[in-house]
């Protein structure tokens, strides 16, 4: 599986700092507070460019509580599952099943849950508003070298419209989303990975 998939998908790196202060006013930290509270679902077109200037696109899921998919278009052979708990990593056009890693360990499951208070998370170091867009930075200072990810909204109105990955080495991943879609019915099937394992068994 190419790397930097992987890192710009879901940088998996834990994040366990919580900044004492935020430069975002109290009506913006709590207007994201309801934003990221009420997408209970949602669906919308990426486009990821790497430092390198490769450029890939594809489709993300997101059904509250915990679930999430990250589906690439081909020719790469991408497939990005979080299905609550567990965050499975596939390569469809290998025969291998995927890699797995705890869900927990990556900072967009930040966006899967339900109850979120971007003042106590433990994931946010600080929220920062500058051009009309709202920066949700989140990084490890304990561990520096794990790098850091900026979740990126529009303020009015409050839209979710991307992140970015920033390796230590300062190389950066940005994801923007495109047609963004809320609230709408998913089919269940989009996360489970034991499903998804046998369909691409079946395609081969």
């Amino acid at each position: 599986m190419d790397r930097r998939i992987f890192i710009a998908a879901l940088c998996a790196a834990p994040l366990v700092s919580l900044g004492s202060s935020a430069s975002a006013g109290n009506a913006v930290v709590e207007a994201v507070n309801n934003y990221l509270t009420n997408l209970q679902s949602a669906q919308a077109r990426f486009r990821q460019k790497s430092s390198d200037g490769t450029v890939m696109n594809g489709t993300f899921y997101l059904q509250k509580p915990g679930k999430m998919r990250f589906e690439y278009d081909p020719p790469s052979p991408a497939l990005i599952i979080a299905d609550g708990s567990v965050l499975a990593v596939f390569d469809r056009k290998s025969s291998r099943g995927p890699e797995r890693y705890p869900q927990d360990s990556t900072p967009l499951s930040l966006l899967s849950r339900n109850n979120i208070d971007v003042t106590k998370t433990k994931y946010v170091r600080r929220i920062e508003v500058r051009g009309g867009k709202v920066y949700v930075i989140m990084f490890d200072p304990e561990n520096p070298e794990s790098g850091s990810m900026t979740l990126i909204l529009k303020e009015n109105p409050m839209e979710l419209t991307g992140w970015v990955v920033t390796e230590n080495s300062g190389l950066k991943t940005e994801v923007d989303l495109e047609a963004l879609t809320r609230n709408i019915s998913l089919d269940s099937h989009l996360f489970n990975i034991v499903y998804n394992i046998h369909e691409l068994e079946k395609d081969r």
